[in-house]
């Protein structure tokens, strides 16, 4: 018993304490993470991603259930972009010899800014038939969002997701129509992100200053369910969009930092909250004899259920969409809706070879009905057959 050491309690606290802070300090890295998308610029025109909709290779963005029903398609390849903001203001701030400056003059008009745009593609390679879906895309992301002159928080980067889905009819009987699916994501989004003072933000972005903008690695899963019932041409579905989201992160100090392999944080464990949504679509028949009209759709989704249960939720009028599309000869399609109490309008040109879409349409940044209206558009060039 002579040889039998013993720790010095002043020694064990200052170990502690010092394990502590390491600990603290690994987590103070805080992330939210941005929910895998596939942009559409022809759902944009009607009000986006309808839990009823059987749409060629976007049924992948709808339901999984409703790969059940889907008609056979391909897709090859996919520009798809939506841009956000102040549109018609922005040509004259990136023209400016001072980009920073000319940006925070453009806050300080409208009491807030907000810029987004976001592509996909070339990568969009998938293909649907009945029951099952698979697809890779990638997309590339610009955010800005600057509340005031002294604050702002931009990410810009990249995404790459893969998807794969499959639906299956569990009942049929005369025209009862029920099924069932499930769908698989996977994605990795490499992205600068920065928050801060606005002139040092924008200024870092400006100038694409790698060593003075952190990097963040994110990789992930999910899982998407669905129902839809389908009877003639009456159609109910549920959705529920990132069941069970896990998201790891980590964060670099800046570029070479990332090419490197160094993070400076422990990686961050986090979810994508759920988004559940229900909806009804009607498509009308039309008489045999009337070549000219192709077909027509109205659809009503109430979206993203779930937070109106929490403190602090939007107005319910937000979560509402409804939208049509009307398509002329197989050739020419109309679409109109309306998405967060704003209007949405698109047209697009199934030319054979490949197909053309454009729209535009309003979208709320805040709590309540027109309290921070954003104008956003869509352009979309496809090779889908």
């Amino acid at each position: 018993m002579k040889n039998q050491k013993t720790i010095n309690p002043k020694a064990a606290f200052a170990i502690l304490f010092i394990a502590l802070c390491a600990a603290l300090s690994a987590q103070s890295f805080s992330y939210t993470p941005i929910r895998p998308e596939i942009v559409s610029a022809r759902m944009a025109g009607y009000g986006g991603a309808y839990t009823t909709l059987e749409a060629g290779i976007d049924t992948l963005s709808t339901n999984p259930a409703a790969l059940a029903f889907v008609k056979p398609e391909w897709s090859f390849s996919r520009i798809a972009a939506n841009v956000s903001g102040p549109l018609f203001d922005l040509p004259a701030v990136f023209q400016s010899s001072d980009i920073p400056t000319s940006v925070l003059d453009l806050v300080a008009a409208n009491n807030g800014l907000y810029v987004g745009s976001e592509v996909t593609g070339p990568i969009a390679f998938g293909k649907v038939d009945k029951n099952f879906g698979f697809g890779v895309f990638d997309r590339v992301i610009v955010n800005a969002n600057i509340p005031s002159i002294s604050k702002a928080t931009v990410y810009a980067g990249g995404e790459l997701l893969l998807v794969g889905g499959y639906g299956m009819t569990i009942m049929e009987k005369g025209p009862h129509s029920l099924s069932l699916g499930i769908q698989v994501k996977g994605f990795v989004q490499t992205l600068f992100d920065q928050s801060g003072n606005s002139l040092t933000v924008l200024s870092n972005f400006s100038k694409m200053d790698a060593n003075s903008i952190p990097v963040v690695l994110s990789t992930g899963f999910g899982i998407d369910a669905g129902v839809l019932y389908k009877m003639a041409g009456l159609s109910v579905g549920i959705t529920c969009k990132d069941l069970f989201t896990p998201v790891f992160s980590t964060h670099y100090a800046n570029a070479p930092a990332f090419g490197s392999g160094t993070p400076d944080s422990a990686t961050l464990f986090a979810t994508i909250d759920p988004e559940l949504s229900a909806g009804v679509a009607y498509s009308i028949p039309f008489p045999d004899d009337w070549v000219a009209l192709s077909s027509l759709k109205i659809m009503l989704d109430y979206r993203d259920i779930i937070p109106l249960f929490k403190p602090l939720h939007q107005n319910p009028l937000l979560n509402v969409s409804l939208g049509t599309e009307l398509v002329i000869v197989d050739i020419v399609s109309l679409r109109a809706g309306l998405n967060e109490t704003y209007l949405t309008a698109g047209i697009g040109l199934d030319l054979t070879i490949f197909k053309l879409d454009f729209a535009m349409y309003g979208s709320e940044l805040g709590l309540e009905p027109g309290k921070r209206p954003c104008l956003n558009m869509a352009f979309g060039l496809s090779f889908e057959y």
